[in-house]
């Protein structure tokens, strides 16, 4: 069988940020309390002129500096935060990216679970040989809404993945026989319009718990051989709605396996989870892209592991599906994800108050399905002059009869 996977990968983590103490300040909560809980220290947040559009052309720009665009023949998006019931976001990157005519695109959506459909299509695709040589782009984009005041204002954030998938895989090599899954029908979170986001957090959780477990024994059936969970993976990679919950993911795994001692718990969680959450803990929630940054973050943070370890993926989505599959780690992996600049990226992006942040959040609550919008490019101040202009970044210029319009800074 042909080596398949991932050949690049890049994340865009907007360009604001709200520290996760102060807004646990704010709420008269206390801040320790709240970091440690949910394991996030501060959360991405998009100004008004950034949208899932502009997130997902932000990651796949400079994956694509140097690539022969020509060499692209499938554009896939996944999310759950489309601008449009209709016309998928693919459309709107393809456009912005200047691919070629001649790319099958379309957007994927199942909750969380969007990012890894797209990424699954696109392996496929270039397992089938229908891609005749040619290299398929995956982008997982979403962002939250607006929760000021509620439960789950602690857990949000947003995040742009993205992948180039090809027969050259430099960061991940995927085993496509070795996959399980797990499915049923609940309504644990979902978004019944563009300005809800709702559901119940004690359902999700154990919902959440079923598929791990069940997808994870359909993975140990298919592989076809005897699979210890201590020594089959040198890491683990889980779906972060929020990354204290990966403790729990890992915790029920290893449990099944044999009982442990909490100690033993917590040292396997830091020495095979921990670097995966790198990132995640710097954007809140990951939405779709979980699985991206948590390769990430194990290639630029996991110590001792080496070519060739097996990556053991969990990915997640509300309605409910969950999959458990695997991949092994290429030699390059921490020079290719290093020439993207991602910290030095997440670095720069702008703190702001729990004043500002709120402003941010109601003006865009209130542009939703708006026919007509123009976004403030001066809020925050001075932000788009210092970060944006003549920087190559997409942004919305304007919404007319609903038409959106989007243009390079």
């Amino acid at each position: 069988m042909r080596r398949i996977g991932i050949e690049k990968i890049n994340i865009y983590g907007s360009s604001l940020i709200l520290d996760q103490k102060k807004l646990a300040e704010a709420r008269d909560m206390d801040p320790q309390k709240v970091v440690a809980d949910f394991l996030i220290d501060t959360r991405s947040l998009n100004p008004l002129y950034e949208d899932t559009v502009t997130m997902g052309a932000n990651a796949a720009g400079p994956l694509l500096e140097g690539e022969d665009r020509q060499a692209i023949g499938m554009l896939v998006v996944g999310t759950e935060s489309s601008v449009d019931f209709g016309k998928p976001i693919s459309t709107n990157i393809h456009g912005a990216l200047g691919l070629p005519s001649h790319v099958r695109n379309f957007e994927t959506k199942h909750a969380c679970y969007s990012g890894v459909a797209a990424l699954d299509t696109a392996l496929n695709w270039v397992a089938s040989g229908l891609n005749r040589g040619r290299k398929a782009l995956v982008i997982s984009t979403d962002f939250s809404r607006m929760h000021l005041n509620a439960k789950e204002e602690f857990v949000l954030g947003g995040v742009a993945a993205a992948a180039l998938v090809s027969e050259d895989p430099r960061v991940i090599e995927y085993e496509l026989l070795k996959k399980g899954t797990w499915t049923s029908d609940v309504y644990d979170t979902f978004r019944p319009s563009a300005r809800h986001e709702v559901g119940n957090n004690e359902v999700s959780l154990y919902t959440y718990l079923d598929a791990l477990e069940g997808s994870y024994r359909d993975f140990v059936e298919a592989s076809g051989e005897a699979v210890d969970f201590d020594s089959y993976f040198a890491q683990n990679c889980y779906h972060t709605p929020f990354p204290g919950m990966a403790f729990q993911a890992h915790r029920t795994l290893l449990n099944l396996a044999r009982p442990r001692t909490k100690p033993e718990i917590r040292e396997s969680f830091v020495q095979k989870v921990q670097p995966s959450l790198l990132y995640a803990r710097r954007v809140g929630s990951t939405y779709g892209a979980s699985n991206f940054l948590g390769i990430c973050g194990i290639a630029m943070s996991a110590q001792g592991v080496k070519a060739g370890d097996r990556i053991g993926f969990f990915s997640y989505g509300s309605g409910a599906i969950g999959e458990f599959y695997s991949g092994r780690l290429c030699p390059e992996a921490r020079e290719v994800v290093g020439r993207m600049g991602i910290d030095e990226k997440l670095d720069a992006r702008r703190e702001v108050s729990v004043e500002e942040y709120e402003t941010i959040e109601k003006l865009r609550e209130q542009a939703i399905e708006q026919p007509c919008f123009t976004p403030d490019f001066s809020l925050p101040e001075g932000w788009y002059n210092l970060h944006y202009r003549d920087r190559k970044r997409l942004v919305l210029r304007q919404v007319k009869d609903f038409y959106r319009s989007y243009e390079w800074s």
